[in-house]
Parts: structure tokens; C-alpha cells; sequence
């Protein structure tokens, strides 16, 4: 009999992956309470937090991909189905290339219109009432 050898990465990715969507769910609570008080701009330290979070949800994507894949291998049912066994004999080779390819276009194409559109938002600069209500600010 062959026994899982990957248990402990499957369970801390499962877990890593839970505990960042906890902490998604605190800290999107909390910047909402925040912006709901009308201090969300005013907020350094949570703004902060924000910008250096935003690789988190790729990590969680990812590490929820890896608990799907690792969780169903290497048995389906263990002892009786093995992966060999799992696969479709419907679908040929020529429609997962095609498939794959796919899914790799697309986001390709949805990773370009990301960096365009935040690329555009950075040219743009913050707006002009923002810049003069904060030099009054530090004016007083």
C-alpha cells in the first residue's frame, strides 16, 4: 500500500489559506467601519496595511488551488480508485492543451488590462481638491 507523503503541506496550505481569509474579512470589516466614519483617508497606518495586503488574496487563490489538487491526490478512493483510473477517456488530449491554453490567455489578457488600468490611475495623480485640502491640512 502507498501512503499520502504530502499531508503536512496540504494541511498548512489549507490552513494559511483559511487564516488569510479571516484576516480579510477583519481587516475589510474594519476598513469599512472606518471609511463609514469618514476616516478611512485619514487612517495611515490602516491604509498602510491595505496596500501591503494586496498580494494576500493571490497567496490564499493559490493555496486554495494546492488544498484542491493535493486533498485529491494520490487516490480518489483510496485503495479502490486509483488516479491512474480517474481520468476521462472522453476528453481528449487536443481539448485540455486547448482548454489550458485558455485559462492562460485569459489571464494573460486580464493581468494586462490589470496593469493598464492601475498604470492609468497612477498617471492620473491623486485629484486636485485631495492635494489642496491636505496642504490646508498641514498648513493649521
Amino acid at each position: 500500500m502507498h501512503w499520502p507523503d504530502n499531508i503536512e503541506l496540504l494541511y498548512y496550505s489549507f490552513h494559511v489559506m483559511i487564516t488569510l481569509g479571516t484576516i480579510f474579512i477583519l481587516l475589510m470589516a474594519y476598513a469599512g467601519f472606518q471609511n463609514w466614519r469618514g476616516q478611512l483617508e485619514s487612517s495611515t497606518m490602516l491604509l498602510w496595511v491595505l496596500m501591503l495586503a494586496f498580494p494576500f488574496p493571490y497567496i490564499a487563490n493559490t493555496l486554495g488551488w494546492m488544498t484542491a489538487e493535493l486533498g485529491r491526490q494520490p487516490w480518489l478512493v483510496y485503495g479502490l480508485f486509483h488516479t491512474r483510473d480517474g481520468y476521462s477517456k472522453v476528453v481528449s488530449n487536443g481539448d485540455t492543451i486547448f482548454t489550458l491554453i485558455g485559462f492562460a490567455g485569459l489571464y494573460f489578457v486580464l493581468g494586462l488590462l490589470f496593469l493598464f488600468l492601475v498604470g492609468r490611475e497612477i498617471a492620473h495623480g491623486p485629484d486636485e481638491e485631495v492635494v489642496a485640502s491636505r496642504g490646508e491640512e498641514s498648513l493649521v
